[in-house]
């Protein structure tokens, strides 16, 4: 189910098939991302400004900053509902937030993002602003009423095990998609922490966009046992490519 182009709310439906879950058949971070944005996408091209709009351009959208608060865990063949809409931009950068139910319209999840647009080549930011006029933006709506700040560096701390750049890794301009940073951050952590706990909050910064056959690692610091923050490093030139905060319960949402 999808709203029409002229609704500033935009809402879609997707069946939890197996690529969006995990092993204990619940929704995934990482599907979580992608749904987010498909999605987005979805109704930016609806409104005009989605992704063949943009490449006619020379330009492209990438994602800068994202929060998600995680009410409850959706599983294997639920039906997933997400709302998103635009919300007021700055010269340089693009708001958008997201609300997730099920079908008795029960909240899951809360999400606010911020995405930039770049130019192909260069990667010089291009005006936002200028696009106001399609965001058909709701009056006062917020999923995350904050805006995003940038999350504090973790202090120095073992790395771990350098990893290449896959071409799985990599989306349809050429670069490492953002859930695949999600993937590396959860996977990093020990099977037994993953098991044992539950994410009921991550944020995400985007800083450095990596490309196939880079090699990256990653060092966590834990700053109580219910909160991490990861860097993703690019190692031939020590680049902060994503900075990663989780918040956990230890037990099951």
């Amino acid at each position: 189910m999808t709203n029409g182009e002229n609704t500033p709310i935009y809402s879609a439906a997707r069946r939890l098939y197996t690529n969006y879950v995990d092993g204990r058949k619940k929704l995934s971070l990482p599907g979580l991302f992608i749904l987010l944005q498909e999605i987005a996408l979805e109704h930016a091209t609806l409104r005009g400004f989605g992704y063949d709009h943009l490449k006619t351009q020379g330009q492209f959208w990438v994602l800068a900053k994202v929060k998600v608060l995680l009410y409850e865990y959706p599983q294997w063949n639920d039906e997933l509902h997400i709302d998103t809409w635009s919300k007021e931009p700055e010269i340089l950068t693009a708001y958008r937030d997201f609300e997730g139910y099920d079908t008795q319209r029960r909240h899951l999840f809360s999400a606010t993002s911020s995405w930039h647009i770049l130019s192909e080549g260069a990667h010089r930011p291009q005006r936002v602003d200028a696009l106001k006029q399609s965001f058909l933006i709701p009056e006062n709506k917020h999923a995350i009423a904050e805006k995003l700040n940038k999350i504090p560096a973790p202090g120095a701390t073992t790395p771990g095990a350098l990893k290449t750049v896959l071409w799985s890794d990599v989306d349809v301009n050429m670069h490492v998609n953002n859930s695949r940073y999600v993937q590396w951050v959860i996977d990093s952590f020990p099977a037994a922490f993953v098991l044992s706990r539950q994410i009921a909050e991550i944020e995400v910064n985007f800083l450095q966009q990596a490309v196939l056959g880079n090699q990256y690692y990653i060092f966590t610091q834990e700053n109580n046992p219910a909160e991490f923050i990861s860097s993703v490093i690019r190692a031939d030139d020590q680049k902060e490519l994503a900075r990663v905060k989780l918040k956990t319960k230890n037990h099951a949402l």
